[in-house]
């Protein structure tokens, strides 16, 4: 009899779920750890005539389906799913005579903006010789290196950018969709989730030695309308697909 081995690599798909209906699928890039995780809420029957106390029945009340893995490609949508946020276009804007106070020499002074150009310092009506600071356009901070008696003001424009907001959007549901190959027999495996809801409880490290990955942990959510077919599944099913003869 042949033994039936398992070692699956594969990729992974998410579709947005709106109004009960999945979007097109989205390939979230390599996935290196993804598991699966049954669980149960069982009530335990003992017998009192034997004299042994043993279990003869167990009731099942409850069961939950919860995933978790890692993703390393962080793309726009990845990040906003990672993150559990909102993403939004920041469009470019110019600024005119921000005041920016009394200046301290050496402290670096935060901006309205990023990838700043035409970028000016004036006291009163006078401009401040470029050689006076540092700026960092990139990241929309200034350092000034000498002192400077009056009032700063700055006038500068911004560059377009996109804002991804941290932990503020906990309400989107994806079915998840797995295309998975056996490497140990050559044949392939597809598992599919109808709902499913990523928790935000996460780690996003921002220092690395090595390439970033991040965790992702959520529940798989039932479908009573796939309770009519049983061999859909209320939370998903595992589908075997032999090999090509």
């Amino acid at each position: 009899m042949a033994k039936q081995y398992i070692s699956l690599q594969g990729k992974f798909y998410l579709s947005e779920i709106a109004n009960g209906v999945a979007g097109a699928m989205r390939y979230i890039g390599n996935v290196p750890e993804f598991e699966l995780a049954i669980s149960a809420d069982q009530i335990e029957h003992q017998e009192s005539h034997s004299g042994d106390r043993t279990t003869d029945f167990v009731l099942t009340k409850t069961t939950a389906v919860e995933f978790s893995g890692k993703l390393e490609e962080v793309d726009e949508e990845n990040l906003k799913y990672i993150l559990s946020g909102m993403q939004s276009n920041v469009a470019t804007k110019t600024v005119t005579d921000e005041s920016l106070g009394t200046v301290v020499v050496g402290q670096e002074i935060k901006l309205g903006g990023y990838a700043l150009t035409q970028v000016s310092f004036k006291v009163g009506s006078t401009i401040i010789d470029a050689s006076k600071y540092t700026l960092d356009a990139v990241f929309g901070t200034v350092v000034f290196n000498e002192a400077v008696a009056e009032p700063v003001t700055a006038t500068y424009t911004t560059g377009a950018v996109k804002h991804t907001t941290i932990a503020s959007d906990f309400d989107k549901e994806y079915e998840l969709f797995f295309k998975g190959i056996n490497t140990a027999n050559g044949e392939n495996m597809a598992v599919r989730l109808w709902r499913t809801k990523k928790s935000p409880e996460t780690k996003f490290p921002l220092i690395h030695e090595e390439l970033g990955q991040y965790d992702i942990s959520g529940k798989a959510l039932s479908d009573t309308t796939k309770g009519t077919d049983p061999t859909l599944g209320l939370y998903g099913h595992v589908v075997a697909i032999p090999a090509a003869a």
